[in-house]
């Protein structure tokens, strides 16, 4: 997909956290540790709103900020 599309098409995606990390990373900057695991989780999402995120198969769903008051190790 075309970066300009994409950006267009992430800009129209709801507010949430991750939001600014995600256009952060596609306008090519760098991301700490942090900010790309909320990217992620935004991708993956494309903004819809997941409170607790029921992808259990994903290696990052420990560090999902969706989860912080879910217990994730079930």
């Amino acid at each position: 997909m075309d970066i300009n599309r994409k950006l267009k098409d992430v800009k129209s995606w709801p507010k949430k956290t991750g939001k600014a990390d995600y256009l952060k990373y596609l306008n090519g900057e760098r991301l700490t540790r942090a900010e790309a695991i909320r990217a992620t989780c935004y991708e993956c999402v494309q903004g819809e709103d997941t409170n607790p995120c029921m992808a259990n198969t994903c290696p990052l769903i420990g560090y999902c900020q969706w989860n912080q008051d879910v217990d994730t190790q079930k």
